[in-house]
């Protein structure tokens, strides 16, 4: 791997790239973030260290935070005013959708236009990777193709320096996550499994690549908003059966942040890759394991977005997949060590998987591991 030719450089590069980054800003008065989240937490930290004033941030629904958040006013978000004497700092994962929304109005808007990136973001230096340099090298080494190894260098290095130009030409659109040629051509009908549903976006837009009307979809959606949505608006004409819980390692319940947006998450540490803070939006859900809900029907695929519990959920699942070899669709982004302690589990299962991997954003977010049974 290229990442262990130079390992005593990165925390070089990352100090000469956060040099750059702050003298590039430095050059408007302000700036504008855009998105509220954990990133733009990190934004808001890094910048007022480094004395920048933050001005507004552009986000939906304003009033939520009665246009105040952080003592920094909150704007609704528009395509339409955007100040452009200020730097306007893309603090969410949609940095190519607002780019190109945003030069339909504004042709020069890339020498405004910067990435922040701090989801996930830990103080860690090189020694993480030195440290975990065999199990590293194994999943690199057992990636089925040179595009993958390629990618999975790249985002190593990435998520310690956070310079978008080492990624800026291997990621792909946020419209094709999950999606990948190598899922798709090897998709057969059966029963699929949405773990993590979202919107149950996942199911309705692998309809329009393949004809999913012989096969069967299990969803699973602890978050009662999203479940509520997709039980009222998802197109009957789908085989699915939607069940409000949380898939783990264990049965139970568990406090669970119910948020509006997709981050939505167990409280427990142990299941979730978010620092949260107070928060009045606690609910409880039911958790299960997948070898306890499914236990007689063939499952022949099964996609995994769980914000940080990924690695909990494999192991109550784990003699389903023993059992069915399904096609594993994994969110593998979550937490820094998530790109290799997850197909490293599934790689001890020994079960003759080709692994793949993808990557749907300008930022830390949306790194998918395929995992296609030979």
């Amino acid at each position: 791997m290229k990442l262990f030719d130079d390992i005593k450089k990165l925390d070089d590069e990352r100090e000469y790239f956060i040099k750059e980054y702050v003298k590039s800003i430095r050059k408007f008065p302000y700036v504008y973030l855009w998105g509220i989240s954990e990133s733009c937490d990190e934004a808001i930290y890094f910048f007022r260290k480094h004395n920048i004033i933050i001005k507004g941030i552009y986000n939906m629904n304003s009033e939520k935070y009665n246009n105040i958040y952080k003592d920094i006013p909150v704007i609704e978000q528009s395509f339409d005013n955007i100040d452009m004497n200020a730097a306007i700092i893309v603090t969410c994962s949609y940095y190519e959708l607002f780019r190109t929304k945003l030069l339909q109005k504004y042709f020069n808007i890339d020498n405004n236009l910067f990435v922040f990136d701090g989801y996930f973001l830990e103080d860690k230096d090189a020694s993480f990777y030195v440290e975990n340099k065999n199990i590293i090298t194994k999943c690199y080494n057992a990636l089925s193709d040179d595009y993958s190894k390629e990618l999975y260098d790249a985002l190593l290095r990435y998520r310690f320096i956070r310079n978008t130009n080492i990624i800026k030409d291997l990621f792909e659109s946020r419209n094709s996550c999950y999606l990948d040629d190598v899922f798709i051509n090897n998709y057969k009908d059966g029963l699929y499994l949405d773990v993590g549903s979202y919107n149950a976006d996942f199911i309705t837009t692998l309809g329009t690549k393949v004809d999913i009307s012989k096969s069967k979809f299990y969803i699973f959606e602890p978050n009662k908003i999203f479940y509520n949505n997709i039980v009222n608006t998802l197109d009957k004409s789908i085989n699915y059966k939607a069940f409000n819980m949380a898939l783990c390692d264990k049965k139970g319940e568990m406090e669970f942040m119910m948020l509006e947006f997709s981050t939505s998450h167990i409280v427990d540490k142990k299941y979730n890759a978010y620092k949260d803070d107070n928060n009045n939006s606690i609910d409880i859900v039911h958790t299960n394991t997948l070898d306890s809900v499914i236990k007689d029907e063939k499952v022949m695929g099964i996609k995994i977005d769980i914000e940080g519990a990924e690695a909990s959920m494999l192991i109550g699942a784990r003699e389903t997949i023993k059992r069915d070899r399904p096609i594993i669709l994994l969110a593998i982004y979550h937490r820094w060590n998530d790109m290799f302690k997850l197909q490293d589990y599934l790689m001890s299962l020994d079960l003759n998987y080709k692994f793949y991997i993808r990557h749907y954003s300008l930022s830390v977010a949306k790194t998918v591991l395929y995992c296609i049974p030979d």
